[in-house]
């Protein structure tokens, strides 16, 4: 699109400086804080975009202060004026300049029915360019599973942030949202406060699948509900024990975490290890080989490949998350070399990825696959992706 000879409907001379930022998220104008210039005018303000130009008062924004602020209205066909107070709206009409090769290409591609749009086309296609979709991928994947960590920990301390990512990933998918509440009804801070062998009981009891069998048992149990921290009887429930496999049914699960917590002092200060040094510190530290329930009845251990998962959903991202709150490139770097250090994930996505000939070499690159499909490719969000642009603009 000819955006240095472009006109408005009213015949002014029309530049773009920056087109703002596409507002993805929040309701409003499309695009904040754009910067354009009107027959040598700057102007900073933010763009909205329609079909056609009347589609403002279908869509009720003349009764929305937000978009008092707009600065210029960008449709496909104009078909009216549109006024903000007594002002007429700057209106750039677009159909004369659109590509018709170019929307074809794109209409094609969102009307395939595969959900891995240019999956065909990717074998023709320079590697460099997936190569930066992928990098770009992980790190958004890494950061999107963090960034409500403040207001589902309700801390900003990374301790606690640990403690609550350590177990949403003992959960998996099946039990996530039950571990996540056992970490608010028994916090971090209770349990540091008990002796080391009463840590990994009072998980057990709080858990409400586990009824106390002792008097100190039934001392700790009853400290908790003075508390209000659980409730057995409906927290019991909340529990998915049936359809899940034997290793990973919940009563094992609580125990493992249980003795994880035991084990770990939860001081942060093993960001600083090297990611090989951090890898084997991570593997021991999921050890529990060693750990006993009683003397005669070892805890069921942790696999290899589980606490690879746990790397993935856990430690990674909390690299990630800590060094962007210590704005620290090193260790958001780190979390993600971390997983170039683990195998890959082989899922169905990941299956879909090498009918394609995309062959990932570790849990960075398959994470990165499965970011791109989920967030780009399912939502058919070809434009915006380092790789569908690149294809649409041949």
């Amino acid at each position: 699109m000819p955006l240095h000879s472009m006109t408005l409907v009213d015949g002014k001379q029309f530049n773009l400086i920056h087109q703002g930022n596409y507002n993805a998220s929040e309701s409003g104008p499309d695009f904040l804080n754009a910067k354009i210039e009107i027959d040598g005018m700057m102007w900073i303000g933010n763009v909205e975009i329609h079909v056609k130009s009347k589609d403002w008062f279908a869509h009720n924004h003349h009764f929305d202060k937000a978009y008092d602020s707009v600065i210029l209205h960008v449709v496909y066909q104009y078909n009216g004026d549109v006024k903000i107070g007594e002002t007429i709206l700057p209106v750039l009409e677009i159909k004369d300049y659109i590509d018709m090769n170019h929307y074809r290409r794109f209409e094609k591609l969102l009307k395939a029915k595969k959900t891995i749009l240019c999956g065909s086309s990717l074998f023709e296609f320079p590697s460099i360019y997936f190569i930066e979709m992928q990098e770009r991928a992980i790190v958004q994947r890494m950061s999107r599973k963090t960034n409500n960590l403040f207001q589902t920990v309700h801390s900003t301390d990374p301790q606690n942030v640990l403690y609550f990512l350590i177990a949403r990933a003992m959960g998996t998918k099946v039990n996530q949202l039950p571990f996540e509440e056992l970490t608010h009804r028994l916090p971090l801070g209770v349990i540091q406060k008990m002796k080391k062998k009463r840590q990994a009981q009072a998980i057990c009891l709080a858990s409400g699948l586990f009824m106390p069998e002792s008097e100190n048992d039934v001392l700790i149990s009853s400290r908790l509900n003075q508390n209000g921290t659980f409730d057995n009887h409906v927290f019991k429930s909340a529990w998915k024990q049936g359809g899940v496999r034997p290793s990973n049914h919940p009563a094992k699960r609580i125990v493992q975490f249980a003795y994880i917590v035991q084990k770990f002092d939860f001081s942060v200060s093993f960001v600083y290890l090297n990611s090989n040094e951090l890898y084997h510190y991570i593997v021991e530290l999921l050890d529990l080989s060693k750990m006993k329930v009683t003397e005669e009845n070892p805890i069921e251990t942790l696999t290899l490949n589980f606490k690879h998962q746990l790397i993935v959903n856990c430690f990674a991202p909390f690299l990630v998350w800590y060094g962007n709150q210590l704005e620290d490139e090193a260790l958001v770097e780190k979390g993600i070399d971390l997983l170039r250090q683990i195998p890959p994930e082989d899922n169905g996505i990941i299956k879909k990825w090498r009918n394609y000939g995309i062959v990932p070499k570790n849990a960075a690159e398959s994470q990165a696959l499965l970011e791109i499909f989920n967030e780009f490719c399912v939502n058919k969000k070809c434009l915006i992706c380092t790789v569908g642009n690149k294809l649409l603009n041949k």
